[in-house]
């Protein structure tokens, strides 16, 4: 079976769907995939939780 077909879709989706997005839940999405890739289910929760508190503080340094 050919996966690259349908990677390339999934991934045209995936960053399709951050399009309307604000820099808070980009960073929340980021942080949660990162840490879904490097430790799992808890790293994603851990991660999206990293994101919010960077974007809260580079939004009191403005």
């Amino acid at each position: 079976m050919n996966i690259g077909p349908c990677l390339g879709v999934l991934l045209a989706l995936l960053l399709g769907g951050c399009a309307n997005m604000n820099s808070a839940e980009q960073r929340m999405v980021s942080g949660a995939a990162i840490g879904g890739v490097v430790a799992g289910p808890i790293g994603a929760g851990v991660g999206a939780g990293i994101g919010y508190v960077v974007n809260r503080n580079e939004d009191r340094g403005r």
